[in-house]
C-alpha cells in the first residue's frame, strides 16, 4: 500500500492522491527492490554462463570415460564368453 507524500493518506495503487493530488511515497523498501531484482538477474545470469563453461570443461573427460568403459565392457563380454566356451568343452 502507498501513502501520499504530502498528506499521508493511503492510495493504494492510485497515481495521486485523491485529496491533495500529491504523488505516492517511496518508501525504503520501494527502492529496494529494483536493485534486487538486478542483483538476481546478475546471479542467474553468472550462473548459467558458470554451468555452461563446466559443462564445456567436461565434455571431452566424459567423452574419454566413455569410451573406456565401452573397451572395459567389450573386454569383459570377450574374456566371459571365453571362460563360459571353456566350461562346456570341460563338462563334456
Amino acid at each position: 500500500m502507498a501513502r501520499c507524500s504530502r498528506c499521508g493518506q493511503e492510495i493504494y495503487a492510485e497515481p495521486k492522491c485523491p485529496q491533495c493530488g500529491g504523488e505516492p511515497s517511496r518508501s525504503i523498501l520501494d527502492r529496494g527492490m529494483g536493485k534486487v531484482a538486478r542483483v538476481t538477474g546478475t546471479v542467474i545470469e553468472k550462473g548459467v554462463v558458470v554451468t555452461d563453461k563446466v559443462i564445456q570443461e567436461a565434455k571431452p573427460v566424459v567423452k574419454t570415460v566413455a569410451q573406456e568403459g565401452k573397451k572395459g565392457l567389450s573386454k569383459a563380454k570377450k574374456e566371459t564368453l571365453r571362460v563360459a566356451k571353456q566350461l562346456k568343452e570341460e563338462g563334456k
